[in-house]
């Protein structure tokens, strides 16, 4: 039995890290590779080695959205055969990249649920005070101005998906703030929350603004608590006093042709609905006010249209509809009152920009994998709960 404990204590201790530097680590390391091998070493080996020797990791993988994306990753993996460019087989282990991450996540929730809680809580804290130190790196220490588009530290160097990777961090502080230390829930808590309000302000990227309004705004659809009420007309003042005050900052660069591209993505989706063009295969869509042309319809839904078909993006949005299913009945939970929120921002997000699911872990993984695996393990969990109060 002490042999047991003692293995216990250091797989959640391992895996802590491993959560540690995944939130954190894109905001302080130097490198992608330092931060990537750091993620494979801390929190998908030790969550491998729970898989084998814990019979609950096993069970967690028992769940609706597990298979759907099991199979979600087989499609994607099986149109390399139609893709129109050689691919390396190698390229193949980034599916395993997102079965690894959602697999240590699983893990730590059935080893150690409070832990889990504890450690979002402190990196979303530890974020938000980051948030304030990139404001200061930014337009302090290197002398920008306010007309630019403030960017995180480190590896957080792109104003949407950094504000996107702020957007979820916050969501996650709003939430747990009771899953902090005492000391910790009072000044810096709020300090730390208005980090992420500057810095979505200051980024100056519309989408995830929108996403994180309309998130809050219907978030009493599933609190009806009167601090939620109250967050929701608060965001109404503060979108028209941002109007007001500075139309300019809000208004510039229109919609960035998300139209146009839209468009575009919708012809290329027409000539191959089914198969799409396969994953890894590059496309182009013109746009020509600026005679120019995106890589990417900075949808990722039409993204994956285009790359994977029609069965590919059902394959998606049913992953998201299980999760917002099992969110929706854990809403008289905090937790899952997180995940409600959570999810909204995530989808709405990444309605503007995206540049599809399977890629290595950097800022895109926090509103397009970090919000679905959380809700697996929140599954997970659940089904241990209730399985021990049967015993």
């Amino acid at each position: 039995m002490q042999v047991v404990v003692q293995k216990q204590w250091w797989l959640k201790t391992w895996l802590g890290a491993g959560l540690l530097w995944w939130l954190v680590g894109m905001l302080l390391l130097p490198t992608s590779k330092l931060y990537q091998q750091g993620v494979i070493l801390l929190f998908w080996v030790p969550g491998v080695l729970a898989l084998f020797s814990d019979t609950r990791v096993i069970r967690a993988w028992l769940q609706p959205m597990s298979a759907v994306l099991i199979v979600f990753g087989a499609w994607s993996a099986l149109s390399f055969t139609w893709a129109g460019v050689p691919v390396a087989p190698k390229e193949l282990k980034i599916f395993l990249y997102v079965l690894l991450a959602a697999n240590a996540l699983m893990a730590l929730a059935c080893i150690a649920p409070v832990l889990l809680w504890r450690l979002l809580a402190l990196s979303a804290l530890l974020v938000g005070m980051l948030a304030w130190a990139s404001l200061v790196m930014f337009y302090g220490v290197e002398g920008r101005g306010f007309s630019e588009r403030a960017v995180g530290t480190a590896l957080v160097n792109h104003p949407i998906l950094g504000a996107q990777l702020f957007g979820v961090m916050g969501i996650l502080l709003l939430y747990l703030r009771r899953h902090l230390p005492h000391p910790l829930q009072g000044g810096l808590w709020f300090v730390a929350l208005m980090g992420y309000a500057a810095i979505l302000v200051l980024s100056q990227s519309k989408g995830p603004w929108v996403a994180a309004l309309l998130a809050l705004l219907i978030s009493p659809l599933w609190s009806g608590q009167r601090w939620q009420w109250l967050l929701s007309l608060g965001c109404i003042v503060a979108a028209a006093s941002l109007l007001w005050a500075f139309p300019e900052l809000v208004l510039q660069r229109g919609f960035s042709y998300r139209p146009e591209l839209m468009a575009q993505a919708l012809l290329k989706i027409e000539s191959s609905p089914w198969l799409g063009l396969g994953f890894g295969t590059p496309y182009l869509l013109p746009v020509e006010a600026l005679n120019t042309s995106y890589e990417h319809a900075h949808n990722i839904y039409l993204h994956i249209a285009v790359v994977l078909g029609l069965p590919g993006l059902f394959a998606w949005l049913l992953l998201h509809g299980l999760a917002l299913i099992k969110a929706w009945q854990a809403r008289d939970t905090g937790f899952g009152r997180m995940l409600c929120t959570l999810l909204c921002f995530a989808m709405l997000a990444l309605f503007t920009d995206g540049v599809g699911p399977w890629v290595k872990p950097r800022e895109e993984w926090f509103c397009l994998w970090l919000p679905l695996f959380l809700c697996m393990a929140w599954v997970a969990l659940q089904r241990q709960d209730s399985g021990q109060q049967r015993g």
